[in-house]
Formats: C-alpha cells, sequence, structure tokens
C-alpha cells in the first residue's frame, strides 16, 4: 500500500538515518511500501525518511523514463566515489511544485546491501547519478533548498511561506 510523501516542513525530513541493523519483515515491508508509493508519486526515487522511517535506505527507478519500473533497494548506502558536475534542474516529492537547478556529480559509484543483506556497488551517470546524490542527502537530513543558488533565495522564501501557511490551516 502506498503511503503518503512527507512534505516540508515535517520535521523527520532534517532528521539524519540510522543504519539498518537487521533486514527482516519489517524492512522488507517499508521497502515495499516506497516502491508503492515512488511509482503511484512517479518519482525517481524515494528516501524511507520522506515516508516517516528512520531507516537507512533509499530506493531508485532503475528505468526513470520508461513505462516498466524496475527498483534499486539501497541500504545503509555509502557514496564510493563522484565525478564531473553538471547543474539540471531538479525536483523532489517532499516539495511539490518546486524546481531549482542544482550542481550535482556527473557519475557516481555507490555500495550498499540488498534485501538479502548482500553487498554490492554501482556505477551510476545522468539522472541516476543525481537522484541518487538527491537521496543520499535525505538520508542525511539534507533538502533541496539546501542546495539552491543565491539567486533563487526569494523564490524559495515565497515557496516556504506558501508551504507553511498551507500547513497551518
Amino acid at each position: 500500500m502506498a503511503e503518503s510523501v512527507l512534505k516540508y516542513p515535517a520535521p523527520e525530513l532534517r532528521k539524519k538515518t540510522v543504519p539498518v541493523e537487521k533486514i527482516g519483515e519489517d524492512v522488507f515491508s517499508l521497502v515495499d511500501r516506497m516502491i508503492e508509493t515512488m511509482i503511484a508519486e512517479d518519482g525517481v526515487g524515494l528516501a524511507a525518511n520522506q515516508v516517516g522511517s528512520s531507516h537507512r535506505i533509499f530506493i531508485l527507478n532503475a528505468h526513470p523514463n520508461e513505462e516498466d519500473t524496475e527498483s534499486i533497494v539501497c541500504i545503509n548506502p555509502t557514496v564510493l566515489q563522484q565525478e564531473g558536475e553538471e547543474i539540471c534542474e531538479e525536483g523532489c516529492l517532499s516539495f511539490p511544485e518546486l524546481y531549482l537547478k542544482i550542481a550535482r556529480p556527473q557519475k557516481v559509484r555507490l555500495s550498499a546491501k540488498n534485501l538479502y543483506n548482500e553487498s554490492f556497488v554501482l556505477d551510476l551517470s545522468g539522472i541516476l547519478a543525481r537522484a541518487t546524490m538527491h537521496e543520499m542527502d535525505h538520508l542525511d537530513g539534507v533538502l533541496l533548498i539546501d542546495h539552491a543558488a543565491a539567486t533563487d533565495k526569494e523564490m524559495i522564501a515565497k515557496y516556504t511561506e506558501e508551504t507553511l501557511g498551507k500547513a497551518e490551516t
């Protein structure tokens, strides 16, 4: 069953996640709900804290521009290497309708565990490298707006003011 994605300014979005000690039914269930949520929201990735979990897990849609989805589950991920830089427009499910130009690496090498506690290494580029770094930020309580250029600060202030106004009503 799909979950609601937490929206800014939910405090869980600023909390650093904790490593998964044991992969059990709770983790399998969480990952299933995260995959359903990512697909329902048409996302490229989703971090566990975006659905209220403190587990250090994120998922990626391996085929973000295709109809078929294949999810990559990353448990306790670590970035091993970054290469290049590219500035592109980026959005976030926790910030509906906000898109900012953000600098991210063009290539990323990532180490993580899968649902069967097996280690793997991924070499990612393009949108998947961008999504990986975006989700890694989420796991550390860092948000899209934290990377914004000075020229976007006014737009972000307006967005957050409107968002906070809606949250209070």
